[in-house]
């Protein structure tokens, strides 16, 4: 499951969505970065949109994650090339966690609300947060560095996921799915089956 994606053949639509949804995650990081969590800690509320893209729009999702938030640093001038790559691959892992763990795209199984908020709001932010410790093993990022954001970046990270994803996913699934645009997982057998309403590819 997690690599039909990748064994499919992918079409024009596969590669627009990237572009687009890069360009939804940068303008949104920007245009709200000036909501701060403390001095110098952005709110971030626009990480709530990793899970969104990834759920919804699969690897093109989570590839418009990564290269979205690269445009935003380099747009805005606000991380060194070290802690951009990483970002790169924080934000590709928010929303790709997100695509392989959540079985249901709106939340309308308790297996689903589960599975988001243990594996989106718990281990996705935990995986997001402590990415900033490979440019620490690299020697980029002091480890007191780390040891003080983490458990920023986390919280921050969790509280945007938690709060505004599951209203993001219902508000914009319908409109995703009517458009053919859906790249996300499909019901397995634990749900309904495609005939009865059930999602198709």
């Amino acid at each position: 499951m997690g690599t039909s994606l990748f064994r499919r053949k992918w079409t024009t639509v596969d590669f627009v969505l990237i572009v687009v949804t890069a360009a939804l995650y940068a303008v949104a990081l920007i245009m709200l970065a000036n909501v701060k969590l403390m001095v110098g800690v952005p709110l971030r509320p626009a990480n709530a949109l990793q899970p969104v893209f990834g759920i919804l729009f699969g690897i093109p999702g989570c590839l418009g994650l990564a290269f979205g938030n690269v445009a935003s640093d380099l747009l805005t001038g606000s991380a060194p090339p070290h802690a951009v790559a990483v970002g790169f691959l924080g934000n590709f892992l928010g929303g790709y966690i997100s695509y392989l763990a959540v079985s249901h795209p709106v939340l309308k199984t308790k297996r689903s609300i589960l599975q988001y908020f243990i594996f989106v709001v718990l281990i996705a932010s935990a995986v997001v947060a402590c990415s900033i410790l490979i440019n620490v093993a690299l020697g980029f990022t002091p480890m007191a560095i780390a040891t003080m954001f983490i458990p920023t970046v986390f919280l921050n990270q969790a509280v945007s996921t938690a709060i505004l994803g599951p209203f993001l996913l219902k508000l914009l699934y319908p409109f995703v799915k009517r458009a053919g645009l859906y790249r996300g997982r499909v019901y397995g057998s634990d749900l309904l089956p495609v005939e009865e309403g059930g999602l198709r590819p």
